[in-house]
C-alpha cells in the first residue's frame, strides 16, 4: 500500500473506531439507567387541588417514565367537617365509606386503561362544610398526598 494512502486512511479509521465506541458506551449507559431501552417505571401520585374554599379536586398523575395503571381506587378522609357533595369524574364513582371518608372507585371499563407519563387524570371532587385538610391515598398501596 502506498505510504501516502496509509497516512490519509489510518486517521479516518481511528476516528471512526472511536466514534463507534462512544456510541456503544452511550447505548450501554442508557440501558443501565433505564433497565432496558424503552422500559421505565410508572409512578402514580394523587394531586389535590383547592380551586376555592371548601372544594377539593382530585387527580391522578403519573410522574414516572412509563405508562401506569389507571384503575386504582382512591380513599379520601378529612377531619371535623361534613360532606356537602362529591362527584366522581372520568369513569370514577364516588362511594361513601363513612361520615368523614369516601372512596373514588374506578368503573370496570378502566380495568385495562393506562395513564401516560406526565398526564393528569381527573378522579373527582368533594365539597365540605368547612375548609379542613384533606388526605387522599391510593387504596392498594402506600402512595398518599396530604394538603391543607
Amino acid at each position: 500500500m502506498n505510504p501516502r494512502v496509509k497516512t490519509f486512511l489510518i486517521p479516518f479509521i481511528v476516528v471512526d473506531t472511536l466514534f463507534l465506541a462512544a456510541i456503544l458506551l452511550w447505548v450501554l449507559h442508557q440501558r443501565q439507567r433505564h433497565g432496558s431501552i424503552g422500559l421505565g417505571k410508572p409512578d402514580i401520585h394523587i394531586n389535590l387541588r383547592h380551586p376555592e374554599a371548601k372544594l377539593t379536586e382530585i387527580d391522578l398523575t403519573n410522574t414516572g417514565d412509563a405508562p401506569g395503571p389507571l384503575a386504582v381506587p382512591v380513599d379520601v378522609t378529612w377531619p371535623d367537617a361534613d360532606l356537602v357533595d362529591a362527584k366522581g369524574l372520568s369513569q370514577f364513582d364516588a362511594m361513601d365509606t363513612g361520615r368523614r371518608s369516601l372512596r373514588f372507585q374506578p368503573q370496570p371499563s378502566l380495568h385495562d386503561a393506562t395513564l401516560p407519563p406526565g398526564q393528569p387524570y381527573a378522579v373527582g371532587w368533594l365539597k365540605l362544610t368547612d375548609d379542613v385538610p384533606i388526605h387522599a391515598e391510593i387504596a392498594t398501596d402506600s402512595t398518599s398526598a396530604t394538603q391543607p
